[in-house]
């Protein structure tokens, strides 16, 4: 990235923001946290086009970084595991306009990141597309070559209080 001052310019007051930091207690792929994950993701969105006349370069970094502003724990048992691709971007999107006053574009970049798993919520910007792009990039990379001890849902603290919970065993015929 050679333009570092205008990155951290339209960055700023999302990266010191308190809930943005709270993204350093969830992970998100393998040991990676949910807020290296949202940085990685916007300096590689943001060297992508950083030569660009024509993409909206603060949009493309505020969405990126808030592209997974959704603030809840998704490695636990149940709906929430499963359904998470699916609902996070959604939730992301409208915590982000919530909390950040987000333009319109920056809300459909964060809302369209997960396609084509989110199957009617097709990026239609080129810096949805970016983001979207870089996204899988870094969550690949993340995955595959992910740093220290992969994050595992059998790792989850609510996993392990409910396998550690004493089984009782009802008799037949009840």
């Amino acid at each position: 990235m050679k333009n570092r001052a205008l990155f951290d310019t339209y960055a700023q007051d999302i990266l010191g923001h308190e809930l943005f930091l709270e993204g350093k207690n969830v992970f998100s792929h393998g040991s990676v946290t949910i807020h290296d994950h949202s940085i990685a993701v916007a300096e590689l969105s943001f060297s992508m086009i950083e030569n660009s006349r024509t993409i909206d370069k603060r949009c493309v970094v505020r969405a990126a970084l808030l592209h997974d502003f959704f603030l809840y724990e998704w490695h636990v048992p149940g709906m929430r595991y499963i359904l998470h691709g699916w609902a996070h971007p959604v939730i992301a999107a409208r915590k982000a306009r919530e909390i950040f006053h987000i333009s319109p574009k920056e809300y459909a970049c964060i809302k369209t990141h997960m396609w084509p798993w989110t199957l009617f919520h097709i990026p239609l910007s080129r810096e949805g597309w970016i983001i979207s792009l870089a996204d899988k990039i870094i969550a690949m990379k993340e995955t595959l070559w992910c740093r220290g001890k992969r994050h595992t849902l059998q790792d989850s603290p609510a996993f392990v209080a409910e396998s550690t919970k004493e089984k009782t065993v009802a008799p037949l015929g009840m």
